[in-house]
């Protein structure tokens, strides 16, 4: 039980820490619902995702790697949910960079 906890509290504190890194700047017009969803729902799906896709990804090499597709298969995989989990700004859900 003290090691789940343990391990809540070091999720907790890296999940802060990654948030204040992407923190969003005042006057950028952004509303507190939208941050909050954001910070509460879509990070951690994303995170979900791209740990979802990164297991995909591996498995997959034996099949990508004859058949040349193995960046199209990165980018679709790893390279966009980690751009939508962790280099965004907090409350766009839509990102041109991508």
């Amino acid at each position: 039980m003290k090691s789940s906890k343990n391990w809540a509290l070091a999720l907790a504190i890296l999940f802060l820490i990654n948030f204040n890194a992407q923190a969003n700047p005042a006057g950028t017009g952004r509303d507190t619902p939208a941050i909050i969803a954001d910070v509460f729902i879509a990070r951690p799906l994303g995170l979900i995702a791209l740990l979802g896709g990164s297991m995909i990804y591996v498995v997959s090499l034996p099949f990508t790697v004859p058949a040349g597709g193995t960046e199209q298969a990165k980018r679709t995989l790893v390279d966009y949910p980690y751009h939508y989990t962790f280099t965004r700004r907090l409350g766009e859900f839509y990102d041109d960079d991508m």
